[in-house]
């Protein structure tokens, strides 16, 4: 693995409201890079109903719910692709992996470590 720097303009690629895939000038030429954005939530709920008479009943429920947004990233890309100063990419050279999109485009998408700008 090599972690490299690069530091431009960003083009977006690809986002159908799940996967967005973006590109960059990297050391070797034009890259590309994405991630996953869906929102993901999960929630556990758990309690218990305790009936007190034939129309009154009492029911107590605890519950936790955890979320995962990268919307920042999302909004980074964006603004990287609207801004002529583009975006800081921190990506791996060495290794990609292949996605292809519903509409059958592939991508060679380069590790991704950050996106800042």
């Amino acid at each position: 693995m090599s972690a490299q720097t690069a530091t431009g303009q960003l083009t977006i690629e690809w986002d159908d409201d799940f996967v967005m895939v973006f590109s960059f000038a990297g050391a070797s030429g034009k890259l590309y890079a994405g991630f996953v954005h869906a929102i993901q939530a999960t929630q556990i709920v758990t309690g218990s109903q305790t009936q007190t008479s034939p129309t009154v009943q009492q029911i107590n429920q605890m519950g936790i719910q955890l979320t995962l947004d990268p919307q920042t990233w999302v909004e980074t890309v964006k603004n990287g692709a609207r801004n002529s100063s583009g975006a800081k990419i921190v990506y791996d050279d060495s290794t990609s992996v292949n996605y292809t999109t519903a509409t059958n485009q592939s991508f060679a998408l380069q590790i991704l470590y950050s996106i800042s700008g």
